[in-house]
């Protein structure tokens, strides 16, 4: 574990105090369990609570995608994205490219509606981009007045794993 990888918390509740110390998944992990423990109503609201861990992401699009240190993310040839539709290619290629984020190979998470549009194929890549913002799989970050950047919410991740990765994976395995 990198000096990065490590984190330390102090978490004080209700007379209660605990540290936890470890790789953000352990910290995260004993603090649920902590704060379980603590108030047991708060298991509900973490169920509630959509989470994304990327290690069992880049696990499931092992085979389909893969992020180069070199050229960031490509799609392995024998992933047939052409079996998916525009908007699910859309989903995608904005899924990749947050796990190029979130693996540090991309100093940002966000596309705008050309490179979606380039990357994707999809001609109405502007229309389904406000069609799948308007649904939440998609979150448009760009301040007012600026361009469209648009990156995948963690809803649409989940989205993407449930309906669509199916497609995919059935090509490789």
């Amino acid at each position: 574990m990198s000096k990065n990888e490590y984190l330390k918390a102090t978490l004080e509740w209700e007379g209660k105090k605990a540290q936890f110390e470890g790789s953000p998944e352990e910290v995260w992990k004993s603090i649920n369990k902590f704060l379980i423990e603590t108030n047991p109503q708060i298991v509900s609201l973490l169920d509630f609570l959509i989470k994304v861990n990327v290690v069992e992401l880049l696990t499931k699009l092992k085979g389909i995608a893969y992020v180069d240190k070199d050229v960031g993310p490509v799609i392995s040839v024998d992933a047939d994205i052409g079996k998916l539709n525009d908007t699910e290619r859309i989903v995608f290629f904005l899924l990749i490219k947050k796990t190029a984020y979130m693996t540090k190979h991309s100093d940002k998470e966000t596309m705008d509606v050309d490179e979606v549009k380039k990357e994707s194929k999809a001609k109405n890549a502007g229309v389904l981009l406000s069609q799948l913002t308007a649904e939440k799989i998609v979150q448009n970050m760009a301040e007012a007045g600026k361009k469209g950047a648009y990156r995948i919410t963690d809803y649409g991740t989940q989205w993407f794993i449930s309906k669509v990765l199916k497609k995919l994976q059935s090509e490789i395995e």
